[in-house]
């Protein structure tokens, strides 16, 4: 019988639930998985500068993904850029087309562009945006 109680009194003991540990929630340092649903920002045209390095970045093999059309060489970079709540571009994400110079030098380059637009200060900040590049030059 005292078997039967120890067991009965057991049984009454509840571990108390986990609770489900919720998903992490997207952090502010990276850009969504779906970069069609941001706003866009547009930038002004690359520098003959700009183009510059690309192209000898594409003639040195570095970087094979520029397309080339009837006249002209194309290379077109996306970018997420996170705009903090002052305006400035805390975070530029480049998308990864295979060329990491380009890709690094495109990121730095956005971040310059934005930091001279005159109407960053209209934009919203501490938000995830998308903008792109495009590099061109005569093929």
């Amino acid at each position: 019988m005292i078997v039967l109680s120890l067991l009965a009194a057991a049984l009454q003991v509840t571990v108390p639930a986990t609770p489900a540990t919720p998903p992490p929630a997207p952090t502010a340092a990276e850009p969504p998985h779906d970069w069609s649903t941001l706003a866009a920002i547009t930038l002004p045209p690359a520098s003959s500068d700009m183009v510059r390095f690309v192209r000898d970045e594409v003639t040195s093999g570095r970087c094979p993904r520029a397309k080339a059309t009837d006249e002209q060489m194309v290379l077109v970079v996306p970018l997420a850029v996170r705009l903090g709540p002052d305006g400035i571009a805390n975070s530029v994400v480049p998308l990864a087309i295979g060329c990491p110079t380009v890709e690094q030098y495109s990121a730095g380059v956005a971040q310059r562009m934005i930091r001279h637009l005159t109407h960053r200060t209209m934009m919203a900040g501490d938000r995830w945006y998308r903008t792109v590049i495009t590099y061109t030059w005569p093929g």
